[in-house]
C-alpha cells in the first residue's frame, strides 16, 4: 500500500501534538465503545445521563475538536495547490464518504424492521460540510456562526421537538446545529495554529478558559445535558479540549523539543496517523464482541475485552507506522 501525506487532514507541518491527540482520542473510544453495552460495569465508564457530565461525554466533541485542528491549514493548502472548486469537491466528497460509511455500519436489520440511524461519522460529515463555507472568512464571523447555531439548538429545546432531539443518537438530524456549532468554534479556536508558538498557547489556552467560563455559568440555568447536546455541554466540551490540546502542544512542540524520548513517542501519535481507519477498525471489533457476548457478561472479563481490544489496535498502529503506511479518505 503506497505511503500518503495525511491521515484523517492534510497538514503542511506534522504536528507530534495533533497526531497525539489524536490518538488519544481513537483509543479513549475504543474503551468507551467497547464497555457502554454492558450491564455490569461501574458507573463511571458510562454517560451522565440526562444531565451532569463525565469523560465519556466528551469522547464525541475530542473527535470534532480533532478534525477541526488541521482543517483551516489543510483548506488554505489546497486551495493554493489545486484552486478553491477542486478543494471544496474534494471536502465535499470527503465529508459525504463519512456520512455514506457511517449510514452503512448503524444501519438496523430485524425481521420487520430495515432502518438507517444517526451516528458519530454522520456526525463529523455533517459538521464539515457546515464548516467549509466558512473557512475562507474572517475568525470572528466563525465565532459569530457558531454562536448562532448553538443557540439555535438552545431554542429548539425549549419547543417540543427536544424529544425527537433527546430519543435520538447525537440528537438525530436537529443535532447538525449543536455539532456543527462545535465544530466551527472548534475551527475558530484552531486558527492559532497559523500563528507563533507563543499565540497558539494562549488561544487554546485562554479561548479554552473562556469557553469554560462560559460554559459553566450557563449550566447554572440551562443544564450541562450529553443527551440534550446543550449550550453549556458545548461550550465546556470544546473547553476541556482546546486546553488540553494546549498542554499537548506546550510539551511536544515546546518544552520536550530537544529530548529524544518526546521525538520518538510512538504509542499514541502511532495511531493518530492513521486515526479514521483505526476509527473504523475499532467499530468492527466492538459489533463482533457485542454479538459473541452477552450483555451481563462479567465486568472483569469485559475490560480484559477491551485491554486485547486497545492492545490490538496499538499494535497494529504500530507496525503501519514502522511500515510508513497511512491510509486516508
Amino acid at each position: 500500500m503506497p505511503q500518503a501525506e495525511e491521515s484523517l487532514t492534510e497538514q503542511p507541518r506534522r504536528f507530534l501534538s495533533i497526531d497525539i491527540f489524536r490518538g488519544l482520542t481513537v483509543l479513549l473510544m475504543v474503551v468507551v465503545n467497547s464497555i457502554q453495552p454492558f450491564d455490569n460495569v461501574p458507573a463511571w465508564t458510562k454517560h451522565a445521563g440526562d444531565y451532569g457530565l463525565t469523560y465519556v461525554d466528551l469522547v464525541a466533541p475530542f473527535f470534532v475538536f480533532m478534525l477541526a485542528l488541521t482543517f483551516n491549514t489543510s483548506y488554505k493548502q489546497r486551495v493554493q495547490k489545486e484552486g478553491k472548486k477542486k478543494a471544496w469537491l474534494r471536502y465535499i466528497r470527503r465529508f459525504l464518504i463519512f456520512i455514506g460509511i457511517g449510514l452503512i455500519l448503524t444501519i438496523y436489520i430485524d425481521v420487520n424492521e430495515f432502518y438507517f440511524r444517526w451516528g458519530t461519522l454522520q456526525v463529523l460529515g455533517t459538521s464539515g460540510l457546515m464548516l467549509l463555507p466558512l473557512l475562507g472568512l474572517k475568525p470572528y464571523i466563525k465565532l459569530i456562526f457558531a454562536i448562532a447555531f448553538m443557540s439555535l439548538h438552545q431554542f429548539l429545546l425549549f419547543t417540543p421537538v427536544n424529544i425527537l432531539i433527546y430519543e435520538s443518537i447525537e440528537g438525530g438530524i436537529l443535532g447538525i446545529f449543536s455539532w456543527g456549532s462545535m465544530m466551527i468554534l472548534s475551527s475558530f479556536l484552531a486558527k492559532g495554529l497559523d500563528k507563533e508558538k507563543e499565540y497558539v498557547r494562549k488561544h487554546f489556552l485562554f479561548g479554552g478558559l473562556i469557553c469554560l467560563i462560559f460554559g459553566i455559568g450557563s449550566a447554572f440555568f440551562l443544564g450541562i445535558s450529553r443527551a440534550y447536546i446543550s449550550l453549556p455541554y458545548i461550550l465546556i466540551s470544546v473547553g476541556i479540549a482546546s486546553v488540553f490540546y494546549c498542554f499537548l502542544y506546550y510539551i511536544y512542540e515546546i518544552w520536550c523539543t530537544n529530548y529524544s524520548f518526546a521525538k520518538k513517542e510512538r504509542i499514541f501519535s502511532a495511531i493518530g496517523k492513521n486515526a479514521f481507519i483505526f476509527y473504523l477498525i475499532h467499530i468492527v471489533i466492538a459489533y463482533v464482541i457485542f454479538t459473541i457476548f452477552p450483555f451481563d457478561t462479567p465486568s472483569i472479563i469485559v475490560f480484559l475485552f477491551v485491554f486485547l481490544h486497545a492492545a490490538f489496535i496499538w499494535i497494529t498502529a504500530y507496525y503501519l507506522n514502522k511500515m510508513k503506511i497511512f491510509i486516508i479518505i
